[in-house]
C-alpha cells in the first residue's frame, strides 16, 4: 500500500518514462557465480558449472584457453607437448612449466597410489610414479624441494600431511593452471577477433558479492524513504539499514522502482548539498567448509564431462594417465591365448559382420560375440580381475559378476542371436572365450605382446621407489598447495581460430586425435 502510493504519485510526473528497461544475461549471471565460486576455493563446484552451462568466465586468447582445459581436464603430458614450440623464445621459463606440471601429477599419481581401493599400490601406478619423481629430481628448483616431495612417500594417506588436508583434484588443478599462466600468458596473447571476443564483460573483483551488498543497501534506503513519506518514525530512527538477504519480499515488480522516480522528481540543489562520507566496513561470514570424503581416484580416473561443441572442451583429446592404458591392456591381453598358439584355428571374420568391443577398459577386439557369449566374456574378466595380481584388486564380493565390464560398447556391436545358457565353471567359460571368431589380424599382433606385459616384471621399479623413499626426509612442511582460477568463450568460429592456432597446429600434428 504503502509503496504503491508513492509509486502512483510518481507516475503523474511527465519526467518519468512510461518504462524503464531492464535485462539480464544469463551468461553474465553464470559469470558472477564461477568467480564467487574460484574466489572461495569452491572448484569443484566451479569446473562442474562450467562444464554444465558451457560458460567460462575470464579474458584469454584461445590458446591460453586451450591450455587451461588440458589441466583441468588432468592432461598433463599433453600440456608439456602444447608448450613445446615456445621452448627456444628466451622470455618462457620452460624448466619452470616443467616442474609445476610434473609437481602436480606427482600428486595425483601418488594419491592414486596412497587411496585405499582397487588401485592402491597399483604396480602400473607405481611404475608411473618413479618416472616422475625422476623427472622431478632434476627439474626440482633445489634438493630440500626434492626431499619434500620424496618425503610425501612415506605417507599413509595424503591428506595426513596438513597441507592436503584439504586437498583434491579440481583445486590442484585450478592453481597449478594459475602458477604456469603466469609463466607463459604474456606470450600467448589475444589475436584478430580474439581481442574483440576479449571485449565480452567477465566478473571481477568479488562481483557478485558487491552486487548483493549494493542490493541490499537499494532495499534499506527504499524502505528508509517511504517511512520518511508516511512518518514512521521507528522507520525514521533507524535511518537506512540494509535490509536481510533473504528477507521474503515481494517478487520482483514496477514498485521497486519507487526510489528512482523519486529521485528524479527531487531538485537539482538536492545533488549538490554537501554530505559527509561514511566508510564502508563490510564483513562476510564465511562458511566453513566441511572435509570432503571421497575416492579421488575415481575423480583422476574419470572421463570428464564435455558440453558438446563448446570450445575448448571439444578440441581436448581424452586421454587417460599412462598406468592407466597400460593396465588396461594388461587386462584385455591376459583373455587371449598364449603367444605360441597360431590364429590360424580361429576362423576370420566374415566380411560385413559387425564388429564387436570388448568393453574391457575401453579395449576394442574384433570378435563378434553373441549376447550370451558377451555374459560370458564379462565373467572371465571378473574372474580374472580377482585372481590377477597387475590389478590388485580389493572390490568387495557383492560386486562380483556384476559385469565390470558393462560399459563402453555400443549395443549395435552385438550380434543380436538368441540367448545362450552361461556356463558356470570358469574352464568353461575360457573355452567359450577360446573359440569365439576372433578376426586373425587382431590377434596375431597383440598376442606376444600380451605374453610380455603378463609376465613384465615390476621389481626394479619397486626397489627404485623403496630407494627413493628411504632417502628421503620424514615429512616437514611442503610447497604449499592452496586452491586458485578460471576463462571465457566458444561458438564454432572460436573453434575455426584455435585450429588457426601455431600452437595447436603443432600438437594436433603430433597428437592425431579426432574432435568432440
Amino acid at each position: 500500500m504503502e509503496r504503491s502510493s508513492i509509486s502512483t504519485t510518481l507516475a503523474k510526473s511527465p519526467k518519468t518514462p512510461s518504462g524503464i528497461p531492464f535485462a539480464i544475461r544469463e551468461r553474465d549471471v553464470i559469470k558472477a557465480i564461477l568467480e564467487f565460486l574460484e574466489i572461495r576455493g569452491l572448484h569443484i563446484t566451479q569446473l562442474s558449472l562450467e562444464r554444465e552451462a558451457g560458460v567460462i568466465n575470464g579474458a584469454f586468447s584461445d590458446d591460453i584457453l586451450f591450455l587451461r582445459q588440458l589441466i583441468l581436464d588432468g592432461q598433463w603430458d599433453n600440456a608439456l607437448d602444447f608448450v613445446e614450440p615456445l621452448k627456444p623464445v628466451k622470455e618462457f621459463d620452460f624448466g619452470a612449466f616443467r616442474y609445476n606440471i610434473t609437481k602436480y601429477k606427482f600428486f595425483e599419481l601418488l594419491c592414486v597410489k596412497l587411496e585405499p581401493g582397487p588401485l592402491h599400490d597399483n604396480d602400473f601406478a607405481v611404475e608411473e610414479l618413479v618416472e616422475c619423481l625422476k623427472d622431478l629430481e632434476h627439474i626440482c628448483p633445489s634438493p630440500e624441494d626434492y626431499r619434500h616431495l620424496c618425503a610425501l612417500l612415506t605417507l599413509p594417506k595424503l591428506s595426513d600431511h596438513d597441507d592436503f588436508k584439504n586437498w583434491n583434484p579440481s583445486s590442484a588443478r585450478v592453481e597449478c593452471f594459475h602458477k604456469v599462466h603466469q609463466l607463459c600468458g604474456h606470450l600467448l596473447p589475444p589475436t584478430g577477433k580474439e581481442k574483440d571476443r576479449g571485449e565480452e564483460s567477465n566478473s571481477s573483483n568479488d562481483r557478485l558479492s558487491g552486487l548483493l551488498a549494493k542490493g541490499r543497501f537499494y532495499e534499506g534506503c527504499v524502505d528508509y524513504c517511504q517511512a520518511q513519506a508516511i512518518g514512521d518514525k521507528r522507520g525514521i530512527e533507524a535511518g537506512p539499514t540494509p535490509s536481510e538477504l533473504l528477507t521474503f519480499r515481494p517478487k520482483l515488480g514496477s514498485t521497486d522502482l519507487s526510489l528512482v522516480c523519486w529521485l528524479e522528481m527531487i531538485g537539482k540543489e538536492q545533488f549538490a548539498m554537501p554530505f559527509k562520507q561514511k566508510q564502508l566496513e563490510l564483513k562476510v561470514e564465511h562458511i566453513r567448509k566441511p572435509k570432503l570424503e571421497a575416492a579421488w581416484t575415481e575423480t583422476i580416473m574419470a572421463t570428464p564431462i564435455k558440453p558438446g561443441g563448446q570450445f575448448p572442451h571439444n578440441l581436448v583429446p581424452t586421454s587417460k594417465l599412462k598406468f592407466a592404458e597400460k593396465m588396461s591392456q594388461s587386462m584385455t591381453m591376459s583373455m587371449l591365448p598364449p603367444a605360441d598358439l597360431t590364429t590360424s584355428m580361429f576362423p576370420a571374420v566374415p566380411r560385413g559382420n559387425p564388429m564387436s568391443q570388448s568393453t574391457a577398459a575401453g579395449f576394442c577386439l574384433g570378435t563378434a560375440i553373441a549376447e550370451g557369449d558377451a555374459m560370458a566374456q564379462s565373467l572371465l574378466i571378473d574372474e580374472m580381475m580377482e585372481s590377477s595380481q597387475l590389478a590388485k584388486t580389493s572390490r568387495p564380493d557383492t560386486l562380483r559378476g556384476i559385469g565390470m565390464v558393462t560399459g563402453g560398447c555400443p549395443s549395435s556391436s552385438v550380434v543380436p542371436v538368441p540367448q545362450q545358457i552361461v556356463p558356470t565353471s570358469t574352464s568353461q567359460i575360457t573355452n567359450q572365450i577360446m573359440n569365439m571368431s576372433m578376426a586373425p589380424q587382431v590377434l596375431a599382433p597383440v598376442a606376444p605382446m600380451a605374453q610380455s606385459m603378463i609376465n613384465y616384471d615390476f621389481t626394479p621399479v619397486r626397489r627404485q621407489l623403496d630407494e627413493i623413499t628411504r632417502r628421503s626426509v620424514p615429512p616437514s612442511r611442503l610447497p604449499t598447495v592452496p586452491e586458485l582460477g578460471s576463462p571465457s568463450g566458444s561458438t564454432q568460429q572460436e573453434e575455426n581460430l584455435m585450429t588457426q592456432s601455431r600452437l595447436f597446429q603443432q600438437f594436433s600434428a603430433t597428437k592425431q586425435f579426432s574432435r568432440f
